[in-house]
């Protein structure tokens, strides 16, 4: 029921006679503004000043990715999946809530899940390297330099990992499992946990000896994130017999 255009077809005027069509437009700008930020601002009550101060700056970083991304990234019939809406904002707002003041105690820190967060949100869905370095070389580097230039240095910097199965025991059932969305840090503690896990799984199960090479600690940390999310869901594009 989409307009015209970008792989779209027009609906026939027959079939819509059939149906009621009730239209809802976007809040406005302002409106988006108000509402994520009070969001945020309920959330961040009792973390440092440092990061209640960067509430509003966040929320308009956010805001303009978004709009960016919906008009430099539009929908063709290759690039299907290309479609930018306020759920993409939702969710980089439930990686921010999943923030505790034991791990994010700067507003560097902050910055950086939020980095995250938007990539994971925006970026990953991108299918080439152009599109992926407008978004992340180009677009949120620069709202990086513009909003928070006093750490750009700190939140630029890569590896960006995030999870909370660092602290996480699954094979000992008396452990507690704590879950704390943390900065992952490199890729040694990674690789060191996931390595430990692996060992473990090869006690019970039939061994396997996987290579942990970089890309699959980070495509193993983005899919771990999505299974933890609540409704969390990835779509494989491009594998063959697919379809897509």
């Amino acid at each position: 029921m989409s307009p015209p255009g970008g792989g779209n077809n027009r609906v026939d005027p027959r079939l819509m006679s059939l149906y009621c069509v009730f239209n809802i437009t976007n809040p406005s700008q302002k409106s988006t503004q108000m509402i994520y930020s009070s969001i945020l601002s309920k959330h961040l009550q009792e973390f440092p000043d440092e990061c209640i101060a960067a509430i509003d700056s966040i929320t308009l970083a956010t805001l303009s990715l978004y709009y960016q991304c919906c008009e430099k990234l539009p929908r063709t019939p290759v690039k299907f999946h290309y479609i930018f809406n306020l759920r993409d904002l939702s969710r980089v707002y439930e990686g921010l809530l999943l923030s505790t003041k034991d791990k994010v105690m700067t507003k560097p820190g902050l910055i950086r899940l939020w980095r995250n967060e938007c990539m994971r949100v925006f970026a990953d869905r991108l299918i080439n390297d152009a599109d992926k370095n407008l978004v992340i070389d180009g677009i949120i580097a620069g709202l990086v330099k513009k909003h928070f230039a006093d750490s750009e240095e700190e939140v630029l910097k890569n590896p960006i990992l995030f999870g909370d199965y660092l602290l996480s025991d699954p094979t000992d059932a008396e452990t507690e499992d704590p879950r704390l969305y943390e900065d992952l840090g490199g890729w040694d503690r990674v690789r060191e946990k996931m390595e430990r896990m692996l060992e473990d799984y090869g006690f019970e199960n039939k061994p396997m000896n996987l290579v942990l090479f970089n890309d699959a600690l980070d495509h193993a940390t983005k899919i771990h994130r999505i299974i933890r999310f609540p409704r969390g869901c990835g779509l494989l594009v491009g594998y063959g017999g697919s379809g897509k």
